[in-house]
């Protein structure tokens, strides 16, 4: 018993023991599975399965549904990424609906721009030019046109249903719309400048409580126009100058030419291996792969020549785990980008022979982490679906801040992101998350900023046995990377893996982030380690959506309690 309670020390506290019956943010089922951060988007994506659609069709359902009931995190104004494995022809695509920067958003006007700002609201958080070309409803469309079993229409319709009926405001909506508001204090010139969304989601300072029903009947505008007449109504019709329209009254300069020429773009999946599991990931602009398979790696090595379990003490596993990620997140601030606008190492920082440099490297400075010499060769939402066919889809979108920049484009209620900032926008300055961005991700038009989203699938002798994805900034890599290896290396069940106390470092600022307080004994044991661990008293960490494939052929859907997300089954 004693060697079972340090393996769960491992990941910094002790998990509660298993119930008897899962808790309600666990669901099993025989017949698939959809697991996001909103009750009433999963519930929609089953009951598409349920109608006979796919993962595909039922993953469009939920994604359209989450932009009614998730205005503070994602929805037609943002972008994401598409992991999915399609069981018929044993493949992985990974599709990239990222936002793009307009062809006005160049260095010089970035830089002109911060230096103005002073004191004020930073403008690539804030306002029109914070805004990147929304990619969410071209992900969508493609989406459907190579991979749905159901008309468009089909699949918007329970959105707009829910858009008119209003959706269930939950703790996590209320808490979001807090934070707004206290950027509307600690800026007053904010609430002259975006008004509508002070106005109609932020309840014009009282916004609504936990319990009530929230409508949008402005999006279900939009939603219907989409429906109706498809994708062109959102990049060159009446939508289209809705939001060049918002942008423009908010100082940026978007164009129709901008929102006409965005393109879905598909990549390679990035693969690697694990303790005898296979790990698909996403490779850029997300960082969140090539960081993913950076740790793993260094931790392979570790796990190859410490045998963990017996625990944390004896492995020196939180200290290896906190070395890998500032080793990753190292490398992420100085060689990620666009890849279709600079040669990224990908290969390199994700190849086993560069984990036994880094791990042979006595890393002590900030400096020491990652490479420094190349050789010459926040607000966001995670969900899953699996289908009884053995269709797994990971998807993973935002529009980035918490109400992304606070411009709505109107009479359509769409809020548009704040992606900008995931650019370097100002050299050297941390940027909204507080991650330092490199030459590589540097802010131009046309190109795609660095993102952390991770969405993943993990293999077991060919067959999907976990996927898995994560909301939260940075804190997306860590919170995948730690629900994976609880799962995958420590054995622990679902309801476990979830609920074990994360940590996150992202290399800079040097300090361990814990999502509660950790054990004494543990922060005691990191702050006398070599080197020693600052831990930070500020509170951080992801929300995780997963679904996990027993041998049985059970689904066992996880959503992440800190949010209040629940699965979904459909009934048949």
């Amino acid at each position: 018993m004693l060697s079972k309670r340090l393996c769960h020390l491992l990941l910094a506290a002790l998990v509660p023991a298993l119930l008897a019956a899962d808790p309600p943010w666990i669901v099993r089922s025989q017949t698939g599975m959809v697991a996001a951060d909103s009750p009433e988007a999963s519930q929609v994506g089953a009951e598409i399965l349920e109608q006979g659609g796919n993962a595909f069709d039922a993953a469009i359902a939920t994604s359209f549904a989450l932009a009614v009931a998730r205005p503070e995190s994602t929805g037609l104004g943002g972008g994401g990424f598409m992991l999915a494995y399609l069981a018929k022809e044993r493949r992985f695509v990974a599709l990239d609906f990222r936002e793009m920067a307009p062809a006005a958003a160049t260095r010089a006007r970035y830089e002109k721009l911060t230096t103005g700002a002073g004191d004020g609201p930073p403008p690539s958080i804030y306002g029109g030019n914070a805004v990147g070309i929304p990619g969410q409803l071209a992900g969508l469309v493609e989406i459907q046109r190579r991979f749905a079993t159901k008309p468009l229409a089909e699949l918007v319709e329970p959105a707009i249903r829910l858009a008119e009926t209003g959706f269930t405001v939950d703790e996590h909506l209320q808490r979001a719309c807090r934070e707004a508001l206290a950027d509307y204090t600690n800026w007053p010139q904010l609430k002259e400048r975006h008004a509508q969304l002070y106005e109609s989601l932020l309840g014009s300072g009282e916004p609504a409580k936990p319990g009530d029903k929230l409508k949008r009947p402005d999006l279900a505008k939009a939603l219907t126009l989409i429906a109706e007449q498809g994708p062109d109504v959102f990049y060159r019709g009446p939508i289209a100058a809705a939001i060049v329209r918002a942008v423009r009254i908010a100082g940026g300069e978007m164009m129709m030419i901008d929102l006409e020429g965005y393109r879905v773009r598909e990549r390679e999946p990035l693969r690697a291996t694990y303790g005898g599991y296979e790990i698909v990931t996403m490779p850029p602009p997300s960082s969140g792969g090539v960081c993913l398979l950076e740790t793993l790696n260094i931790l392979s090595l570790v796990r190859e020549r410490i045998q963990y379990p017996p625990g944390w003490r004896g492995s020196g596993y939180p200290r290896n785990l906190i070395q890998a990620l500032k080793h990753a997140f190292a490398d992420r601030a100085r060689w990620l980008g666009d890849p279709d606008f600079a040669s990224l190492p990908v290969q390199r920082l994700t190849s086993r022979a560069y984990a036994e440099e880094l791990l042979a490297r006595n890393a002590v400075t900030p400096d020491d982490f990652g490479s420094t010499q190349l050789p010459d060769d926040r607000g966001t939402s995670h969900f899953c679906v699996a289908d009884k066919d053995g269709n797994v889809v990971a998807l993973t979108e935002t529009i980035n801040g918490v109400f992304g920049s606070l411009v709505i484009a109107e009479p359509y209620g769409i809020p548009l992101n704040n992606q900008m900032d995931d650019f370097t926008t100002s050299a050297g300055k941390p940027n909204l998350f507080g991650l330092i961005q490199g030459e590589a991700n540097a802010v131009g038009p046309a190109k795609r900023p660095l993102s952390s989203m991770t969405p993943t699938i993990v293999l077991k002798d060919n067959r999907p046995a976990l996927v898995l994805g994560a909301s939260g900034g940075p804190r997306i890599i860590t919170s995948v990377l730690q629900v994976l290896l609880n799962v995958i290396e420590f054995d622990m069940s679902m309801e476990e893996a979830m609920t074990a106390v994360r940590l996150h470092h992202q290399w800079k600022p040097d300090e361990v982030y814990f999502d509660r307080e950790p054990p004494a004994e543990l922060a005691e044991w990191l702050k006398n380690a070599k080197p020693a661990c600052k831990i930070s008293t500020q509170r951080k960490t992801g929300v995780v959506q997963a679904i996990q494939f027993l041998d049985d052929g059970t689904f066992v859907g996880a959503s992440d309690p800190r949010r209040g997300g629940r699965p979904a089954a459909p009934a048949r």
